[in-house]
Formats: C-alpha cells, sequence, structure tokens
C-alpha cells in the first residue's frame, strides 16, 4: 500500500518553479521533470491547486530561441558524461568559423549565464578545453570508453583556470581597461567568463576597471564592447578606442559595399 506524500505550499512552488527555470534553461530533462510534477499535481485539492497557480504565475522567465534545438544535444551530452564515453564532436570555435573534428572526453557540463558548456579533454589539443554547446555543429558516440581524472571537479577546474589566468597577468606586462556606461552593460561584460580574472574593481555604479593583457584586449575586446553600442564608453587605453573605431568602420564598409 502507497504512503501519501504531503507537501507544504512553499515546497509544491519550489517545486513548480524549479520546474519553470529548468525549462527556459533547455534543461535536457524537463519533460521528466513536469511529468513527475504532474502526478503530484493529480493527487491535490481544487483548492490547493488553485492556490498553487496563483502562486506560480507571479514568476515569469524569458526563453531562448534555441532552447528546443539544444535539448537533444545537452541529453546526449548528459549520457556521455554519465557512461564516460569518447565523442567525435564538430565544433565551430566562433559564429564565422568552419566546424572542425575534436575527439573529446567529456568531463561535465556547466550552464552559465544563459549558455551551456562542456568542460572536456581535447585529444587533439592534448589539454582539458571548454566547449560552448550552441556551437557545437554535430557529435557522434564512438563505442570508447575513458578513464575520469580521480577527485576531478568541474568547479575546482574553472577556478584553476582563473588562478592560473591570474599568474600569466602577473608574470606579463598588462594596461589598464576603464570602462564607463550603463549598469546593465558593465554587469554583462564583467559576468564574462573570460574576463572576471582581469577585473580589478567595479568602482562607482557606472564604472569598471580591468587589467589585461594587450594581445588578449584587442583579441577578444573590440568586438565585444562594439555590441553594447553607446552604453559603453572606453575612458582608456588610446588603443582600445582607435580599435573599437576602426572594427566599426570596417563594419561601415562591409555593409555599404
Amino acid at each position: 500500500m502507497s504512503v501519501p506524500l504531503f507537501f507544504e505550499l512553499t515546497e509544491l512552488k519550489a517545486m513548480e518553479h524549479s520546474a519553470l527555470l529548468a525549462r527556459h534553461a533547455d534543461y535536457p530533462f524537463t519533460d521528466a521533470l513536469e511529468k513527475a510534477l504532474s502526478k503530484i499535481e493529480h493527487r491535490l485539492q481544487e483548492s490547493q491547486l488553485e492556490d498553487l497557480r496563483r502562486h506560480v504565475g507571479s514568476i515569469n522567465v524569458l526563453s531562448s530561441s534555441q532552447g528546443i534545438l539544444l535539448q537533444p544535444l545537452l541529453r546526449e551530452l548528459e549520457q556521455a558524461v554519465a557512461k564516460r564515453e569518447t565523442l567525435i564532436l564538430h565544433y565551430a570555435k566562433s559564429s564565422s568559423s568552419s566546424a572542425q573534428e575534436r575527439h573529446i572526453d567529456p568531463y561535465g557540463l556547466i550552464y552559465r549565464l544563459g549558455k551551456w558548456y562542456l568542460t572536456a579533454y581535447c585529444h587533439t589539443r592534448k589539454a582539458l578545453r571548454v566547449f560552448r554547446v550552441d556551437r557545437m555543429k554535430s557529435l557522434s558516440l564512438t563505442g570508447r570508453t575513458f578513464e575520469m581524472p580521480e577527485h576531478f571537479s568541474v568547479q575546482d577546474y574553472l577556478s584553476n583556470v582563473h588562478e592560473h589566468q591570474d599568474q600569466v597577468t602577473m608574470d606579463t606586462p598588462s594596461v589598464t581597461v576603464r570602462l564607463q556606461g550603463h549598469t546593465e552593460a558593465l554587469d554583462a561584460i564583467c559576468n564574462q567568463w573570460f574576463l572576471q580574472p582581469y577585473l580589478v574593481v567595479r568602482r562607482i555604479e557606472y564604472e569598471a576597471e580591468f587589467h589585461i593583457q594587450p594581445g588578449r584586449m584587442m583579441k577578444y575586446m573590440p568586438y565585444l564592447l562594439l555590441s553594447f553600442g553607446r552604453s559603453i564608453n572606453v575612458l582608456e587605453p588610446k588603443e582600445l578606442r582607435s580599435a573599437l573605431s576602426e572594427t566599426a568602420r570596417d563594419l561601415a564598409n562591409y555593409y555599404d559595399e
């Protein structure tokens, strides 16, 4: 004989909101989570269900445009991580680059700031790498398994990457980048994973300062900052301001052709 489960309203609300957030975060097992919640709802009294729906409707989440496309891919990746199975991946490093074949051992998935990432050992680079899932063009199973390093932690690895980048910054001359702009734009820039090790201080509400190697600055920041338009102003250095101006002119010329 089954024993009925009793949940408080706050517990039910937390589960419903979890399903809502999971759905809009492209969580690969959202269907299973919603099915489990549906079974719970069928056991509720009408008054309880009405009260629950009123609370659930108080929170809304905007969904991404690619969620449905990513969920099958995320399910495959999660299974490969759990089974320790090597994958063949066709991956584009950027939206404009062509996909290249990589043989990888998937170690774990990461969800951060609306994006899914995969930490994996890349046989091509013979090192650990972080891959953005939305840049994966295709993947296939190899049937080969691998052994993950004992006590490996994705979170510890990412922390160590930041520490390594900090050390590189300390050992290599850096330049000061000072940005001024709208709070929302500065928050988005400061939360960029690859820029976090270089963030020195978020001074006042409308200003941020980075210490970064010149090469990294010129490689990553012009296009990033240009995407924020007039909501961001580069106070220094002059080289970055010039790079933004030149990049903008190149884009204007491209569309004028």
